[in-house]
């Protein structure tokens, strides 16, 4: 027995933010596993990862193969992580972080000699680089813009009060296999000259608390602009 609702808890504990603290260890994977695969990469394409097992970089192939995977799992936690929390930079940002580590990866192989001769930036280490920084610089972008929609539908909710919607298409006939599913949802309220009105939002949706066709939902919305789909707000009660 409880006094706490467990279904509402659970609805907590799923809307909590996740704060950045939860992006330093994959952006660390990020960026040592971008620099593994630039190394690797630059390292057995010397010998063009040949078919010969005597010619074979063995160490190259091996650190090509186990980054790319680490790379791989990394940026799924990246994302995972920031899907949970809008105002936290997205997937630009961490493609940007493993370019930045590749060139490392590349520059710390292939520079040194020809560069200690001719004292040139090397063209693949600079253009990794150019990539990381115009993806950073979108990343950043991108996370401000989101942050400015949310602190308006945040000031939305605060200088207005919500009316009664509800859910018509709920987006989904079933999960399957799956406990979590991103679909489309369609939601209906009325303005404050009742003219109703349709909004379609996309939700991730979890098994153990699926949304349905019929549940009642709180709208904000734009008094002066109701038709203003950007200044509408949709939250489940909880």
């Amino acid at each position: 027995m409880s006094t706490i609702d467990p279904d509402a808890a659970r609805r907590e504990r799923t809307t909590r933010r996740t704060t950045g603290a939860r992006l330093i260890v994959p952006g660390l994977f990020l960026l040592g596993a971008g620099a593994v695969l630039g190394w690797g990469l630059t390292r057995g394409a010397a010998t063009g990862f040949s078919d010969d097992v005597p010619e074979q970089d063995v160490e190259a192939i091996i650190a090509a193969i186990a980054s790319s995977f680490a790379l791989m799992i990394a940026f799924g936690l990246w994302v995972g992580a920031a899907a949970r929390n809008p105002r936290l930079p997205g997937w630009l940002t961490a493609i940007g972080i493993a370019m930045l580590g590749a060139a490392v990866g590349h520059a710390v192989v292939a520079p040194p000699p020809e560069l200690l001769r001719n004292p040139v930036v090397d063209p693949l280490a600079f253009g990794l680089c150019v990539g990381a920084v115009a993806l950073l610089g979108l990343g950043m972008a991108a996370r401000a813009a989101r942050a400015r929609r949310l602190d308006a539908a945040d000031e939305l909710v605060r200088t207005t009060s919500p009316v009664t919607g509800s859910v018509t298409n709920q987006g989904y006939t079933h999960f399957e296999d799956a406990s979590r599913i991103l679909t489309a949802v369609t939601y209906t309220f009325r303005d404050a000259a009742g003219q109703q009105r349709w909004v379609k939002r996309a939700a991730t949706i979890d098994a153990r608390d699926p949304i349905v066709n019929g549940e009642e939902v709180d709208v904000w919305f734009d008094r002066q602009d109701p038709s203003d789909e950007n200044r509408i707000v949709i939250r489940r009660r909880v």
